[in-house]
């Protein structure tokens, strides 16, 4: 026997007795290639997965025996596979806190009450700290599901996967053909005027989506008793309670159950589509939309990333065969470090293989990072839209998830037995860790960028306007051509102008000929004939003008670029309107627009380099070394383009039609752009473009954005 056979703590319990209650359900499952069993309370429907060598001595578990008794007889019968004295301890633990272990001891309400209120307690911290994912028991939903599963059998046959299959292929197809309006129509997904349609979809898909989950697990045999509700980041949707499925003893089972509401959602989806398409804009088509575009979102967002304890979690952790994963490798964390950095080499490993062990950490990290992320981006989303109500939550963030952890790993390294004799080492790393960490987020310098939208500029350009009112009738050069000065590009009518013309020319002749014969009898009369004569001259010079203003000449040399103007042909022409511009090609630059919030990164040093890419060539970077900042805030935009009204970042003034006038002031920063470069260069093409800062420490960038997020809230 080895000496790890034994253990310490084996009196206190080697002369009790107990044994199994008879309402315990026991499944044989298989992970990893490697036989468990999984035991389950009904009642509580809660769940422990122990080892062949535990299970058997569970089953010998008898009042008329000693636990002694019964583990020197498991010695005996299995001499390689028999339970530890130290995996005795744990399983009669397990089975004890699902309460189903009976013992000869008199019942203990104090510990038991204890016990409880450990428990208790463990999950309202769980709910604290998953409090953007809170939930809620509220009926049983057993008899509603038993009702309507022999309506829904055909749906989980052959013929339910091939209707399934043809709708989803049916709805892709009307996404593919109708992709233009579908994108049109999500910029006003999140609008004020859809908020309600917005709710009312996602409660309509979250329940048709825990519907799809209780009837596949009904289906298999498992027991649904929890129907409740969940606060989505503070949205209030239904939740089932599925959990009877880990007893499943097929994997294929328990991954169905795990993926059947995202199978029912994209079949609502595809429903939606077809309704979406089908009806004109309108109440039910903004529905139907709602439906598509939700069961499509939270759905790639948040129930198939396996990194959040959603559909994706479970199904992963089928397909992985690792049960518990997400408990399981915070302890193999922690395993890692007591081994291999404290020191302590009798600390287990919760992993049964060395490759479950890596599942496990990799997992660990990458979801501890993920959640902190996704908090963090939630915080920032709506810190940004409610400042109070981001400040909050940053506060409850900090709480929960900087002070709880602190507060546990201090009492840790303070209390917990293991450290007993590597205590200092522990304190010493945990304390020199965090100082390092500190010093290198707060001296250590590091990459700064930040970014600007902005737009093409020809050093050489001139602006094309009508000059006056007028149908647009002809395109004499097309778009696209090179021009000279004076061409005549565009040709404007106005049938009123030549009927202007007539008449005053009539009025004119009239009064050349009144000129002439009062010349001689009337000095006075002859005086007024003639302002009125000169009047209708400078009239007709008017007119004049104006017909001749109503042919486009090109001002400059250069490329005549027209701004959809077959489009306009035969359209009325107010005066002023824009018509294109002539563009001097050559030399370009780009005309970046930083907004206010920015400008503590505009100015805290020189900006070193800028790299350019422009929207449709994403793939090719501009670098440009020649940066000139305005140093004055303005708020014309130097297009359009870049404004929220044609699809820009920039938010302009609803009152403004032009879209040119910025809500809040902004410093506006020109780039060169090499002429060598093989980026097609085009003027007012928009584009982004990258500021290399002077480096700084990660600690001082980020007290920075702090600062700017509160400056830009407050003004």
């Amino acid at each position: 026997m080895s000496e790890s056979l034994f253990s310490e703590a084996w009196h206190r319990v080697a002369q009790s007795r107990a044994k199994l209650h008879p309402e315990a359900e026991i499944r044989r499952h298989r992970f990893r290639g490697n036989l468990w069993y999984v035991v389950r309370d009904p009642l509580s429907n809660q769940f422990a997965r122990i080892t062949p060598a535990a299970y058997f001595f569970a089953c010998r578990l008898r009042l008329t025996k000693t636990i002694e008794h019964i583990w020197r007889e498991c010695l005996q019968l299995y001499p390689d596979d028999a339970p530890t004295q130290q995996e005795v301890i744990q399983l009669l633990a397990q089975l004890t806190n699902l309460n189903l272990l009976s013992s000869d001891l008199p019942p203990d309400a104090t510990m038991s009450f204890r016990r409880q209120q450990k428990t208790e307690g463990r999950e309202f911290q769980g709910k604290l700290v998953n409090f953007l994912f809170y939930r809620t028991h509220l009926v049983d939903p057993t008899p509603l599901l038993d009702a309507l599963l022999p309506w829904f059998k055909p749906a989980f046959s052959r013929f339910g996967a091939g209707i399934w299959f043809i709708a989803i292929l049916g709805a892709l197809k009307i996404v593919v053909e109708h992709w233009r309006a579908i994108s049109d129509q999500s910029n006003g997904l999140f609008a004020p005027s859809n908020i309600f349609l917005v709710y009312v979809a996602a409660v309509i898909t979250k329940c048709w989506h825990e519907l799809g989950h209780g009837l596949v697990c009904r289906h298999f045999g498992g027991e649904v008793r929890t129907l409740g509700v969940m606060l989505l980041i503070f949205t209030p949707l239904p939740y089932v309670d599925v959990s009877s499925s880990w007893a499943f003893p097929r994997r294929y089972q328990r991954m169905l159950v795990g993926g059947a509401g995202m199978l029912f959602e994209f079949f609502l989806a595809a429903l939606a589509t077809f309704l979406w398409a089908s009806t004109a804009p309108g109440p039910l088509n903004a529905l139907a939309y709602n439906i598509m575009a939700l069961s499509s979102i939270t759905t790639l967002l948040f129930n198939i990333n396996p990194l959040l304890r959603f559909d994706g979690y479970y199904i992963f952790s089928d397909w992985a065969e690792i049960p518990n994963l997400a408990q399981r490798s915070l302890l193999q964390i922690k395993y890692l470090l007591e081994r291999y950095v404290f020191g302590i080499r009798h600390s287990l490993s919760p992993a049964q293989s060395l490759s479950e062990g890596h599942w496990l950490w990799a997992y660990g990290v990458a979801s501890g990072l993920y959640r902190v992320f996704l908090i963090w981006t939630i915080f920032f989303v709506l810190a940004g839209q409610f400042l109070g109500v981001g400040l909050v939550l940053a506060i409850i963030v900090m709480v929960l998830w900087v002070g709880f952890p602190l507060g546990k790993l201090i009492r840790y390294l303070a209390q917990d037995p293991m450290l007993d004799r590597c205590r200092p080492r522990a304190i010493g790393i945990c304390a020199g860790t965090a100082a390092v960490v500190f010093l290198f987020l707060a001296l250590v310098p590091m990459p700064h960028h930040f970014r600007a939208s902005g737009i093409v500029q020809a050093d050489v350009s001139r602006d094309l306007y009508a000059q006056t009112n007028g149908y647009l009738e002809e395109i004499v050069i097309p778009s696209g051509s090179p021009v000279h000065a004076g061409d005549i590009l565009l040709h404007m009518t106005d049938p009123l102008i030549d009927l202007k013309i007539r008449q005053i020319q009539s009025e004119v002749s009239a009064g050349m000929i009144m000129v002439n014969n009062l010349a001689d009898n009337s000095l006075v009369a002859a005086k007024s004939a003639r302002m009125q004569l000169d009047n209708a001259r400078a009239k007709l010079l008017d007119l004049l003008e104006q017909k001749k203003n109503s042919e486009i000449r090109a001002p400059i040399d250069g490329i005549w670029v027209g701004l959809n103007i077959t489009d306009k042909i035969g359209c009325w022409m107010p005066r002023g309107a824009p018509l294109g511009q002539v563009v001097q090609p050559g030399r370009y630059r780009f005309a970046a627009v930083v907004e206010q919030y920015q400008a503590a990164d505009l100015f805290a040093g020189p900006l070193r380099s800028a790299q350019i890419r422009l929207h449709g060539q994403s793939e090719q970077m501009i670098q440009t070394n020649s940066i000139r900042i305005i140093p004055a805030q303005q708020r014309i935009l130097p297009s359009a383009a870049l404004g929220w009204s044609a699809g820009g970042d920039i938010d302009v003034m609803r009152d403004d039609t032009s879209g040119l006038t910025a809500v809040k002031p902004f410093f506006e920063v020109y780039a060169e752009i090499d002429p060598s470069t093989d980026a097609f260069l085009a003027h007012r093409r928009t584009g982004v473009i990258r500021f290399n800062a002077p480096w700084e420490p990660l600690l001082t960038q980020g007290m920075r954005r702090l600062r700017q997020l509160f400056q830009e809230k407050i003004q």
